[in-house]
């Protein structure tokens, strides 16, 4: 066996080096893993405690880093058809009863930890009704999802992030109701790209 071992020295040496270098190559890797999932944006929209219209919907920054606000988009649908409307800025309020302009939109930056009131799903819907032209989505209002799209410091890509309300009807009035614990975050790429075009349809 010794024999052995010392006329195939080189070759163990070989064999001994590469299985070293895979090793640590996959410790290497998972502290990369480790390092972007830390790093990662992770953005929260939930529903205040109310449980009508007037329940508001807050966006939190869960990640570490701090990320840019940039749209609100709502995706409404009724028993006819599904309208995708921009929501960002806060039109129910009269510019002539601010100090600050700044307050009449949701764009801006968010800390680790920091969170915006987007404004009630009522003011939502209210919104969504002065960009498609309507006066009755708050009567026939099924399902309302939010989607947030945003940008970090260190990402070239759209970061986003979505939640599904169903709209529950008691008494003529619709209790927004998530339809899912957690809020979506949107990290595939045709997803992502779907987003961007909404912006761009948006835009134009």
């Amino acid at each position: 066996m010794l024999d052995w071992i010392a006329a195939n020295s080189s070759s163990l040496q070989l064999a001994i080096s590469l299985a070293t270098a895979v090793i640590w190559m996959a410790y290497l890797h998972i502290l990369w893993l480790n390092f972007r999932r830390q790093r990662q944006a992770v953005i929260l929209i939930n529903r205040s405690i109310a449980q009508d219209e007037n329940a508001h919907c807050f966006v939190t920054n869960m990640g570490a880093e701090p990320i840019y606000l940039m749209e609100v988009m709502a995706r409404v649908k009724t028993d006819d058809k599904t309208y995708v409307v921009k929501v960002t800025e806060r039109e129910e309020i009269p510019l002539e009863d601010m100090d600050d302009p700044l307050a009449r939109t949701n764009q801006g930056p968010l800390k680790s930890g920091e969170f915006v009131d987007i404004g009630s799903f009522l003011d939502i819907l209210h919104r969504a009704d002065a960009r498609v032209g309507t006066d009755g989505l708050f009567h026939e209002v099924q399902e309302m999802e939010i989607i947030v799209a945003a940008a970090d410091g260190h990402a070239k890509h759209l970061i986003a992030a979505s939640r599904n309300f169903n709209a529950e009807w008691t008494d003529d009035k619709p209790c927004f109701v998530p339809d899912t614990i957690m809020t979506r975050q949107i990290r595939n790429f045709f997803h992502r790209h779907g987003i961007v075009s909404m912006l761009k349809e948006e835009l134009s």
